[in-house]
């Protein structure tokens, strides 16, 4: 994974750092940050389609 950028904002969620950009940070509000096998890594669950 890459490192994060000077301007991201840097949060441990479940014992593991996450790097977010400030520019999306308000849409990660209410996300879950999960394991799914077919996607064979790490995904966020619980967007919903008509908040964009």
């Amino acid at each position: 994974m890459d490192k994060p950028d000077d301007n991201d904002k840097v949060v441990t969620i479940n014992e593991i750092q996450v790097a977010i950009d400030p520019d999306i940070e308000p849409y990660t509000e209410g996300l879950t940050l999960d394991f799914n096998q077919e996607a064979n890594g790490l995904v966020l669950v619980g967007y919903e389609s008509n908040c964009c």
